[in-house]
């Protein structure tokens, strides 16, 4: 499928399109686009820890980031999420210079190593 394919199918989406890419059957890169096919951000990552929640997540709960790298204001605006000090919700994206930390309740579900960003 092409990438005029792909965006044929969030026409009426108003948010970046994520394309995770693929390295070794693991994810390898994330890459964002705007609606109209332009590259928002594209970041190269490893997966290093991936633990199993022992309670389910609702999607109902609001995600909020928290950090104070570089991109953490360009991530957090491109995901349409908070950027907080002190995190209020129990979901929360931890973004640093080197790796984004996804956490539930203080619980690491799992992080993403940085390798690049472009």
């Amino acid at each position: 499928m092409g990438m005029k394919e792909v965006l044929s199918l969030i026409e009426d989406t108003p948010g970046p399109l994520l394309i995770v890419g693929e390295y070794h059957g693991n994810p390898g890169s994330l890459i964002f686009y705007t609606p109209d096919g332009r590259e928002l951000l594209s970041i190269r990552i490893s997966v290093t820890a991936v633990k199993k929640l022992q309670k389910k997540v609702s999607p109902k709960i609001p995600p909020v980031a928290t950090g104070h790298a570089d991109i953490a204001p360009i991530l957090a605006k491109i995901l349409a999420i908070g950027l907080v000090d002190e995190p209020s919700s129990p979901l929360v994206l931890e973004i640093s210079d080197d790796q984004l930390d996804f956490l539930y309740e203080g619980q690491e579900l799992f992080r993403l190593n940085i390798r690049s960003i472009r």
